[in-house]
């Protein structure tokens, strides 16, 4: 495994880390009320495109911010490990089901990130 895609792995590990405290922090509150049918269907889209992108980036050998400044909305930051970040927050409706998401999610993403998919 090269040195940049450990760069991916890490920052997907530090996103992941903080988006799940983040919901942590919100599912205490009571704030998030978003059924939980539609948490499921936006973590599984959030997943799917995540793990897509990651293929994607691979493929292409893009930098790790490779989208900074230049996605759709013009928000900033967009890659692969944001969007798996963002599934794990959606999928994180208790604390169980966030760390069993984030275990998967991480080790699913570093499968990806150690073969060459050219």
């Amino acid at each position: 495994m090269e040195l940049r895609r450990g760069k991916n792995i890490a920052f997907t590990i530090i996103c992941g880390v903080f988006l799940l405290i983040v919901r942590m922090v919100v599912n205490s509150s009571y704030s998030f009320m978003v059924p939980y049918k539609l948490q499921i269907i936006l973590a599984i889209f959030f997943l799917i495109y995540g793990l897509a992108l990651a293929f994607w980036e691979i493929k292409n050998d893009q930098p790790l911010f490779w989208g900074a400044g230049r996605s759709i909305f013009n928000i900033g930051v967009i890659n692969s490990s944001m969007i798996v970040g963002a599934s794990i927050f959606f999928f994180a409706s208790n604390a169980l089901y966030g760390l069993c998401a984030f275990g998967v999610e991480i080790a699913l993403y570093a499968f990806i990130s150690i073969f060459e998919w050219k």
